[in-house]
């Protein structure tokens, strides 16, 4: 998983990734333990989503994913077992004349 921003910050344009760290054996032992798979990427996704809309925290009707609040769905995430860890990288480009 990816996240990518791009803006502006002091004038300057600027680009943040936030990219998804792997799994250590010891955390993919304790995602198969809990969950009896450790590909849950999909299917755990698409039931905090679901659960989202159920608690009310998205409009009725047909919705994108990126309607919904990023950091309640990654708290959510974690709460059922899967804590999601990002490295955050941030760049901007730089010219030499």
């Amino acid at each position: 998983m990816v996240i990518e921003i791009k803006g502006a910050k002091s004038g300057e344009d600027i680009t943040y990734k936030l990219i998804r760290s792997s799994a250590t054996a010891e955390e993919t032992l304790r995602l198969y333990r809990t969950f009896g798979a450790t590909r849950i990427g999909v299917a755990l996704t698409a039931i905090v989503g679901a659960q989202m809309c159920l608690e009310g925290d998205a409009e009725k009707g047909v919705i994108a994913p990126e309607c919904l609040d990023p950091v309640r769905f990654l708290k959510m995430l974690a709460n059922m077992g899967a804590p999601v860890k990002f490295q955050e990288m941030c760049s901007k480009e730089v010219a030499i004349s």
